[in-house]
């Protein structure tokens, strides 16, 4: 399964409440994107590392992949077997991204209250609907 939405859309939550329903590995794009360990922040990994670890995930019989990456991920929209996507109205994103940041600077950022998605959209044929 392929999980995207805008920040703020609940993709984390989503992608953990089906990880923990069906039993099935949740990985989060950004933990792939970025990296966690260099000095300066916002680094980004080389391609070829990111690549790499998208494999390693793809890998795996089942997985749950939520991010909003889109050229280097091209093999799992391809390999999924579902694609949500997470739409809402601005103001309720919005609004989950400054709750959110307020969490963060309260130390409570592991509470997922006003994060839930609310309108959630199974497009059968993302792909096809993508390339017209």
């Amino acid at each position: 399964m392929h999980i995207i939405g805008c920040s703020g859309s609940g993709k984390t939550y989503l992608a953990n409440a089906l990880s923990k329903k069906h039993n099935i590995p949740h990985f989060d794009l950004d933990d792939i994107q970025w990296d966690n360990n260099a000095e300066a922040y916002g680094t980004k990994r080389p391609l070829d590392k990111r690549k790499a670890l998208l494999q390693e995930v793809l890998s795996n019989n089942d997985w749950i992949i939520e991010g909003v990456y889109y050229s280097w991920v091209q093999q799992s929209f391809d390999e999924a077997d579902k694609i949500y996507v997470l739409d809402m109205p601005g103001y309720l994103y919005k609004s989950r991204i400054i709750m959110r940041s307020i969490k963060r600077k309260l130390g409570m950022a592991n509470v997922d209250i006003f994060l839930k998605p609310s309108v959630v959209q199974e497009p059968e044929q993302i792909r096809d609907n993508q390339r017209e």
